[in-house]
Formats: C-alpha cells, sequence, structure tokens
C-alpha cells in the first residue's frame, strides 16, 4: 500500500474544509428561510436543514479535530496558553 502524497492530502483537506462551510452555509440559510413559512412543505425541509446543519458540523469538526495536523494548518497558533 503506498502513502498519498503530502501535499495532495493537504490540498483534499483543504477542499473538504471548504465543502464542509459551504454545506453549513445554505443548511443555516434554508433553516432561517423555512423557519419564516408556516406549510407542510416548509416544516419538512426545515427539520431536514437542521439535521443536515448537525451532520455537517460534525464533519467540519472532524476535518479540523484530527491529531495529526499541525497548528498552522488549523490557522491558528499556539493554544495551550
Amino acid at each position: 500500500m503506498t502513502k498519498p502524497d503530502t501535499a495532495s492530502a493537504a490540498r483534499r483537506r483543504r477542499s473538504d474544509r471548504e465543502l464542509a462551510k459551504l454545506g453549513m452555509t445554505a443548511a443555516l440559510g434554508l433553516l432561517v428561510i423555512t423557519g419564516f413559512t408556516r406549510d407542510r412543505t416548509a416544516r419538512g425541509l426545515h427539520v431536514l436543514a437542521g439535521g443536515a446543519l448537525v451532520g455537517l458540523s460534525v464533519w467540519h469538526h472532524l476535518l479540523y479535530s484530527s491529531g495529526n495536523d499541525k497548528a498552522a494548518d488549523r490557522g491558528g497558533g499556539d493554544r495551550s496558553a
């Protein structure tokens, strides 16, 4: 089994992070829009968007919390202080 190229793995991780952020933005937007409507279809979409937001938030968290990432890759410095 071969190890994936470090540069391509980093690109993939950044791409996944952007996709997670985009998905969370879309889910939150749909959640807000459907929160103001009163019909039955909007209620179902509202629940679906809420579930999607929770799932995407978990995915986003997992993308940033792998133990192998460097602090610079996460966009922060030393967080121990």
